[in-house]
């Protein structure tokens, strides 16, 4: 029986030399992720600290260029009217009474032979115009004159 417990000694021994040696492994895995996790997280910090730097920089550019819309406008060539063209211009007061009785004599003056007849609306017609031909023959006839 002495054998078989010194047996059971030697391996008890061993058990306890390979956890002492499993535990020292574990140690090191242990240390060494750590390290890992510190550099990630130290690696993480700069590229986050690198990336606000870049934002705040295009942030800043495009304040700029914010900043300076409509500063460089084109400079369009300024359009005036005809001196023949223009009109007088009328800023009536509130009871003028005798420049609105003169606009009223000024728009029953009869128009001038001289002036072009406006354009006539479909609704209007002239006084002297018939009413419009009916018939394709009648419309020839009256385009022939």
């Amino acid at each position: 029986m002495r054998p078989l417990l010194q047996q059971l000694q030697d391996m008890h021994i061993r058990i306890a030399e390979t956890a002492t040696h499993e535990e020292t492994l574990v140690r090191a895995l242990s240390e060494a992720l750590d390290r890992l996790d510190q550099q990630l997280l130290q690696d993480v910090q700069t590229i986050a600290s690198e990336h606000e730097a870049r934002r705040s920089a295009i942030l800043g550019e495009l304040q700029g260029l914010a900043s300076s819309i409509g500063m460089f406008q084109v400079q369009h060539p300024q359009v005036t009217a005809r001196a023949d063209l223009e009109e007088p211009t009328y800023l009536p007061t509130a009871g003028d009474w005798r420049e609105a009785a003169s606009n009223i004599r000024d728009d029953l003056e009869p128009v001038s032979a001289s002036a072009a007849p406006r354009a006539l609306f479909p609704h209007e017609r002239r006084a002297n115009e018939s009413a419009a031909p009916v018939s394709l023959m009648q419309r020839r006839r009256r385009a022939a004159g």
